[in-house]
């Protein structure tokens, strides 16, 4: 991404979402076609993992997987940018994943609940693991951006593995996430949503140089450092 192009990280109603013109926003947060609305509306493009509690749309692009992506010729499917492949070797454990692509939305029924929906990809992972045993599981998703390829694909794909893994340590660090027992109704997510505002406050606050901890703790010893905080926040 070129740096002409980077804009300000910003948070989008208490959501994760990166604000990157001319670059795809990559979160787990829950494919909403709101969510994708207000993505296109700050001029930047999306590319959003598709879950089960969108029944209809997550049958019809696994159902077009199985039958159009992988019976086809994967050699042919490359040389129209349409497929990928990467192959890592670590510590005994192989992992293969497969990219497949298809910018044709015609056939999707509800594709103009999604706005400047323009296709959808599945990342197929098949990893073993020192003792032979392999598993293999599907990721699918949608995307605004115009002529996608399986490659590039395949590097929003990994960025987006790269910011959630990042993220999930942090918080298990500095909010002891990992450690939560929230299981009463939605508390969980609740809770959830409450770390990544504290997260997204505490990183946006630059007088203090130090790691999230060390703002954490001089929240707790400085009640006017803790409304410079939120002050600074809720301004951004």
């Amino acid at each position: 991404m070129h740096s002409n192009n980077r804009r300000k990280l910003n948070l989008l109603k208490n959501r994760q979402i990166f604000n990157l013109s001319d670059f795809s926003i990559k979160f787990s947060m829950g494919t909403q076609t709101e969510i994708a609305e207000k993505i296109i509306d700050k001029e930047a493009d999306y590319c959003l993992s598709l879950k089960k509690n969108q029944p209809d749309l997550y049958e019809d692009i696994e159902y077009y997987a199985e039958n159009e992506f992988y019976t086809a010729d994967k050699k042919e499917l490359e040389a129209n940018n349409h497929y990928h492949s990467t192959l890592e070797n670590s510590h005994g454990r192989y992992e293969k994943r497969e990219y497949y692509v298809s910018n044709d939305v015609s056939w999707i029924e509800y594709a103009e609940e999604w706005k400047n929906l323009s296709g959808f990809g599945v990342c197929v992972a098949t990893v073993e693991d020192p003792k032979g045993k392999i598993t293999v599981s599907h990721n699918y998703a949608i995307y605004s951006v115009k002529d996608m390829t399986a490659k590039l694909f395949a590097d929003c794909k990994r960025n987006h593995w790269s910011i959630e893994n990042g993220l999930h340590w942090v918080l298990d660090m500095a909010f002891r996430e990992d450690d939560s027992r929230a299981r009463i109704d939605n508390s969980a997510e609740v809770l959830n949503v409450f770390r990544h505002i504290a997260f997204n406050a505490l990183k946006s606050e630059k007088s203090l140089k130090g790691s999230i901890s060390d703002k954490q703790f001089n929240c707790l010893l400085d009640e006017s450092y803790l409304e410079n905080v939120m002050s600074n926040w809720i301004c951004s």
